[in-house]
This record gives structure tokens, C-alpha cells and sequence, in this order.
């Protein structure tokens, strides 16, 4: 490539720095009214249904106590076949019966004795020799526990909302707006080719090709960096209006404890972690967790937020491209 072609090529770039408009093209092109041509993968289609990140959310059984009139109980125990019931003097083992509505009791030092039936529902009498005692399920509780090393002084924000018509329709909307953020970010962080100019001759390669002008890495990073923003901001407000049932209570600085009614579920949880791409280790971004879920108010359920399975807000609808 000799100078005059070198300057040729600047004076052409420095011409075709603003496009007037973007028209769609074939193979994922962009076409603009100053002969520029972005050299952007296609835009992001999404279908009718509605297709969201999950979660692996782990149910245990049943827990209950024995409670002996106002004196004391017996306790938690997991409403399991097997479960080993009592003190280790005078202990029995429980078996499910008639598909877990009852149980009985299998005394360990008579295995050819059984007490029971028993129903296994709030205040059902349980009886072990003169003993009088009444079954009580503990309410059970969706526990969720949050860890990420790169978490920064900052307090999640964890939300549930009931997954109904009404909930839906903000979705689909969400949706529509982080395709179009995602579409953006893919035009914004593109080469462009000059086309209706002179065309660049190599004389190594013997070749000749249009000139291209290279989307800087800071460009790049501005772009992804305040999809982002709109992004979070577009999801805290439906966080705040939607996912309205909240923790009622939190262990260990990490674990929030959720009871609701029986039904279905959405939750979104959000926290700012340290940028791992960001130089000098300077910068954070925020990790999303988000899945569906259905409590039958008998189960407990428990839920892990982990550092490897935060998304980012491309994933909640599937939107990112294969790297």
C-alpha cells in the first residue's frame, strides 16, 4: 500500500464519520445514505413465546414437630420414609403410607410392632404408647442464599412476583426493550466498509478492497457499558413494581427467607459485582439471577445464587450471541 493510497484512505474515513440513516441489508449489513456499510450481525428476532433463564430450585420434604400438649415437643423431622423419630433410647422409624397422606411409626426395638396410621395434617393426634401427642408441619419457607466473591459493598436487591396475566404483559414488554438495546449495542460496536470510494490496493496481498473504518475498544466498551445502564434501569422499575414480595427475614447476612400462598412464581435478584474485564480491576457490572418457580405451600424450597450461575441482562431473554 504506497502513501497516496494510505492518504486516499484517511480523507475518505474523515468524510464518513456521521450516517444519515441505517437500512437493513442482506447477511446482517447496514446500509446508510453516506455509502457506509456496517459490518453488524443480524439483528436479534425473538419468537411468540416467552423464553426466560432458570434456575435449579431444590425442593425438600415435609417438616414437622410432635408437640406434647404445652409441655414441649418433639423435632423438626423430615416427613421422609426412613426419617428416625425420638431419642436415640427410644427411637422409631417413619414410614409413608397411602402416597405420603399417612404415616406410621416403627419402634426400633420391636421391628414387628407399628403405631399408626397417622395423618399426616396440622393437629392429627399421634399416639406412642401412653403418650398423646399432635402433629405440626413447620410452614414452609423458600430460602434463598447469595454468594458471589466479587460482591461490592452493596446491598442486593432480591424480589418475587407472582407469575399472572398481568405480570406477562410487563415481560413481553421488557422483552421488546432489551431486544432492542441488544440490537443497538451490536450497530454501535460494528466496523463500518465505505463503499462509492476509491478502493484500497494491497501490494502484498495483490488484493484491492474497500476501506474500513474500526469501531475503537472504548467506543466498544461506552456502548456495552450504557446498554447496561438502560438496561438495570428498565429492570429495577419493574423490580420495584411487580416482584413485590420481599424477604421477611434474612440469616447469616446471606440467606432471605420467603413465605407466600401456594401458586406460581418469578423471582429477580440483582447485585453489582467487580468488573472482571475492567483494567486495573477498577469498575463492576451487575449480575443478575432469574428464574420461575412453583410453591405447593407444603415443600420447602431452596434456591443458591452463585457466581456461576449469575447472567447478565441478555440472559434473562436469551438475547446474547455465541462469543
Amino acid at each position: 500500500m504506497n502513501a497516496h493510497t494510505l492518504a486516499l484512505c484517511a480523507g475518505c474515513m474523515a468524510l464518513s464519520v456521521s450516517a444519515q440513516s441505517i437500512n437493513i441489508g442482506p447477511n446482517g449489513t447496514r446500509a446508510g445514505n453516506d455509502n457506509r456499510i456496517v459490518l453488524a450481525p443480524e439483528h436479534i428476532k425473538v419468537g411468540k413465546e416467552l423464553t426466560m433463564a432458570e434456575l435449579q430450585v431444590d425442593m425438600s420434604p415435609v417438616t414437622f414437630f410432635l408437640n406434647i400438649g404445652t409441655s414441649g415437643r418433639y423435632g423438626p423431622y423430615a416427613l421422609a420414609d426412613g426419617t428416625v423419630v425420638g431419642s436415640k433410647q427410644v427411637s422409631h422409624t417413619l414410614r409413608m403410607v397411602d402416597y405420603g397422606h399417612l404415616f406410621t411409626l416403627q419402634p426400633a426395638s420391636d421391628t414387628n410392632a407399628v403405631c399408626g396410621p397417622f395423618v399426616a395434617t396440622n393437629g392429627a393426634p399421634v399416639t406412642l404408647g401412653k403418650t398423646l401427642m399432635t402433629f405440626a408441619r413447620v410452614p414452609p419457607k423458600l430460602l434463598v442464599s447469595l454468594s458471589h466473591p466479587g460482591k461490592i459493598n452493596q446491598a442486593p436487591l432480591i424480589g418475587i412476583a407472582p407469575y399472572d396475566n398481568a405480570l406477562i404483559r410487563e415481560l413481553y414488554a421488557l422483552r421488546a426493550k432489551y431486544v432492542a438495546l441488544a440490537n443497538r449495542v451490536s450497530d454501535d460496536t460494528a466496523d463500518a466498509e465505505l463503499q462509492g470510494v476509491a478502493r484500497v490496493h494491497s501490494n502484498i496481498t495483490g488484493n484491492s478492497f474497500s476501506p474500513v473504518i474500526k469501531t475503537s475498544a472504548r467506543d466498544k466498551q461506552n456502548a456495552v457499558k450504557g446498554a447496561e445502564l438502560s438496561a438495570m434501569v428498565f429492570l429495577e422499575k419493574l423490580l420495584g413494581q411487580a416482584f413485590t414480595i420481599r424477604s421477611q427475614a434474612i440469616t447469616d447476612g446471606s440467606t432471605y427467607h420467603f413465605q407466600m400462598p401456594p401458586g406460581d412464581y418469578l423471582l429477580c435478584a440483582t447485585q453489582r459485582v467487580k468488573d472482571p474485564n475492567a483494567p486495573s480491576g477498577i469498575g463492576s457490572v451487575t449480575a443478575v439471577w432469574w428464574t420461575a418457580l412453583h410453591f405447593d405451600g407444603e415443600r420447602p424450597l431452596s434456591l443458591a445464587l452463585t457466581a456461576e450461575n449469575a447472567i447478565t441482562w441478555r440472559d434473562i431473554f436469551q438475547l446474547s450471541r455465541p462469543q
